[in-house]
């Protein structure tokens, strides 16, 4: 039995060995009933009261969640960091602060679940790997520093990795806290650059305090001032007054006094006797209360730029390649000339010398080849000149030439004279050969003008007209030289205006056959029409062309003008003979010549057999390599080629061997004379007999009366061209005279 039990029979007057008592076992019953009811009521009180206070606990619980929860999200919502929750394996189980979302590599949605290894290019997935794998296996913070672009671009970021002794479905976890530093990296390489151009500045910088006393210098002022930082502590701003004069101490400590500042420059006296140009700015630094704090002292040293400055000066006075005064100060030069030449007894002259022939070295053996020849003719003059007189370059081959005090006259001749003789003798440029020459324009100060301007156009005229005589030679300005020079600019004129509106036609002259009476060649000559000068010659406006460069663009015109007539007359059911075409020098030169050529046969369909180009004896002998470049090309391409005016010059025969010629032309000089003069039959029939010796055909120009043509067929020329039979014609005349 129970001993609980016995306790409460015995309790009561019972024991379980007798034979009960009815009475007693009743009342016992009746006891334990009460008991057992108490019981029940007593266990439901608690029950009760248990439930209560359950529902209250979980209440308080719930409460306390909630505002820890509110705590914890108010705190990372104002965190600036990046705070991530990962396990060893890199995979990220939570983001936990909620501010930095721009900071984020990916959406947060998209991190959380993710390894590193899926999120991160693999050089940066393998850093943060390693370095959350550290913290783990060591249990100690890790920091790491990185920079990655993200949405807002480059930033740098540093990582603090902290163990959690946690497990997250049985990997052990982290947590990495990550920090924005790019402001701070910023802040820092702000001030390491300041550092470092204070330490590395080539301008000398001396900080003092309030009170003046030294706190802070660069090497490069104490290498300016020739002192050692070792004796600067313990130095006032007062002390360095020994530096400068009286005069520009005095300048300082007024300026300071006034405004606080100064900035000026100075000269400064070095402890080793030598002096410094300086530029010196001393700035007075104010406190957030607008006290004085520091003073900062700053050189300069300008001795260099004061040579960069004449330096700067002879550059914007002297040609580059020369080293001779340039236009700016020829022009000064002269001006001051001018001036002194109206208070004394003697004037001056002005020489404008331009080189003959140089263009022709450009277009042959090149620019550099050509600078060099310009430095030895800047030599040749000087060498030519007496002292004081002011040689310079105006640009191109062009020099100008001032002589002042002249007592006699003829001096500006003597010069021109002995320029123009050292200019003559040959250059030798590589293994070319060049002879050069000037031509000199002289205009006389204050006879023929004291305006700078109009002296300087007198000589540019006198020298157009020297070249126009035939170069090499000088030429003194007048006032009837001034009618020519004029006609010159007013016939250049007329030929720009005739390229513009349409003011050139074509003429053809026919070449007769004389054994069969057939025309079989027409040369193409052209004309202007409506010029203000009226009528005007190519004897006349073709040297001008050559000399202004629009040959060039006329040529073109000319070509591509026979061209289009050539088809014309095709398409009128009429079939041309060969049409030949005259080049000039600065054709042959020009490296797009035959490309133009080629472009245009091909654009109007013309086989370049039908044409034949005409070249003089003399731009035949000079046409130099760039020229019979473009000779062989123009004949591999099929064209013709005769050589024009053959007799005036001085052809080699080794030149005419080079080239397939086909014709020779005899200059109209000695077919005009040929009656009366003997030398010129004996060129013409020495011609003639040259040109059959090398298989060529001869056409004899300027015809004009029976005899002569008695006489060339006496000789067995070819063709004939001239008034005899025809002048020139135009287009429509001359489709009836094929008729």
């Amino acid at each position: 039995m129970h001993r609980l039990l016995e306790r409460v029979l015995k309790k009561n007057g019972l024991k379980a060995e007798e034979v009960p008592n009815l009475e007693k076992w009743h009342a016992f019953l009746e006891k334990m009933d009460e008991i057992f009811v108490s019981n029940d009521e007593d266990r439901y009180l608690l029950e009760r009261s248990l439930e209560i206070s359950s529902r209250e606990m979980e209440e308080l619980l719930e409460t306390s969640r909630e505002s820890f929860q509110q705590r914890i999200t108010a705190l990372t919502q104002v965190i600036p960091d990046l705070i991530f929750y990962v396990d060893e394996e890199g995979r990220y189980l939570d983001i936990i602060s909620q501010g930095q979302e721009d900071m984020l590599f990916l959406p947060r949605e998209e991190i959380i679940g993710r390894t590193m290894q899926e999120i991160f290019p693999p050089e940066y997935a393998s850093k943060f790997l390693e370095a959350t794998r550290k913290a783990i296996e060591t249990n100690q913070l890790t920091v790491i520093t990185y920079d990655m672009t993200g949405k807002s671009g480059k930033r740098f970021f540093e990582a603090r990795i902290m163990p959690t002794n946690i497990k997250e479905n049985g990997k052990r976890t982290s947590i990495a806290i990550v920090r924005d530093m790019t402001a701070e990296r910023k802040s820092i390489d702000y001030l390491n650059v300041i550092k470092k151009i204070f330490e590395d500045a080539t301008e000398g910088i001396l900080i003092v305090s309030a009170e003046n006393h030294y706190m802070e210098v660069n090497d490069a002022f104490c290498r300016m001032l020739g002192v050692s930082k070792e004796e600067l502590p313990g130095s006032k701003l007062s002390n360095y007054t020994e530096y400068f004069d009286k005069e520009t101490m005095d300048r300082i400590s007024r300026m300071m006094e006034e405004k606080n500042f100064f900035n000026g420059e100075v000269k400064i006296h070095k402890p080793d006797g030598s002096e410094l140009l300086a530029w010196l700015t001393i700035d007075t630094v104010l406190n957030e209360k607008g006290e004085q704090a520091y003073r900062v002292a700053m050189l300069t040293d300008i001795s260099e730029l004061q040579k960069s400055r004449e330096q700067l000066h002879f550059t914007a006075t002297h040609d580059v390649l020369t080293k001779l005064p340039n236009r700016t100060l020829l022009f000064q030069h002269l001006e001051e000339a001018l001036e002194r030449s109206r208070t004394r007894e003697h004037g001056g002259a002005l020489l404008f010398i331009d080189l003959d022939n140089f263009k022709e070295i450009n277009d042959t053996v090149g620019h550099s080849a050509g600078d060099r020849v310009l430095l030895e003719c800047a030599r040749r003059i000087r060498q030519s000149l007496r002292e004081g007189d002011i040689f310079g370059r105006l640009g191109g081959d062009e020099f100008l030439l001032i002589i002042e005090n002249i007592e006699n006259m003829d001096v500006p001749m003597y010069v021109a004279k002995k320029v123009i003789e050292e200019l003559h003798r040959p250059f030798h440029v590589g293994n070319d050969v060049f002879e050069l020459g000037a031509s000199i324009g002289i205009a006389l100060f204050p006879e023929d003008s004291r305006d700078m301007g109009e002296l300087i156009q007198y000589a540019d005229m006198a020298m157009y007209r020297a070249k126009e005589k035939g170069k090499n030679r000088f030429m003194y300005y007048s006032r009837a030289l001034d009618q020519d020079v004029k006609r010159h600019y007013m016939i250049e004129r007329a030929l720009k205006d005739a390229l513009s509106t349409g003011g050139f036609h074509l003429h053809y002259q026919p070449q007769i056959n004389l054994k069969t009476g057939e025309v079989v060649a027409l040369e193409a000559l052209l004309r202007i029409r409506g010029s203000e000068l009226g009528s005007l010659s190519p004897a006349e406006f073709i040297p001008v062309a050559e000399e202004s460069d629009l040959i060039v663009r006329i040529g073109k015109w000319v070509f591509d003008e026979v061209c289009r007539q050539i088809v014309q007359w095709k398409e009128e059911g009429i079939t041309p003979p060969l049409i030949g075409i005259n080049l000039s020098r600065r054709q042959l030169m020009d490296e797009e010549f035959c490309a133009q050529i080629r472009e245009t046969v091909s654009h109007y369909g013309l086989s370049p057999s039908s044409i034949e180009f005409e070249i003089t004896e003399t731009t035949f002998m000079h046409s130099r390599k760039t020229g019979y470049q473009v000779i062989t090309e123009l004949q591999e391409m099929g064209f013709g080629l005769s050589i024009d005016d053959f007799g005036t010059g001085y052809s080699s025969l080794a030149n005419l061997k080079q080239f397939t010629v086909d014709k020779l032309k005899i200059d109209r000089s000695f077919v005009q004379d040929m009656i009366s003069n003997e030398s010129d039959r004996a060129i013409i029939k020495a011609s003639i007999a040259l040109a059959k010796a090398l298989g060529l055909g001869t056409v004899a120009e300027g015809v004009e009366t029976e005899e002569q043509l008695r006489l060339l067929k006496e000789m067995e020329c070819d063709e004939i061209q001239g008034f005899y039979y025809c002048p020139p014609k135009s287009p429509e005349e001359v489709i009836k005279y094929l008729q």
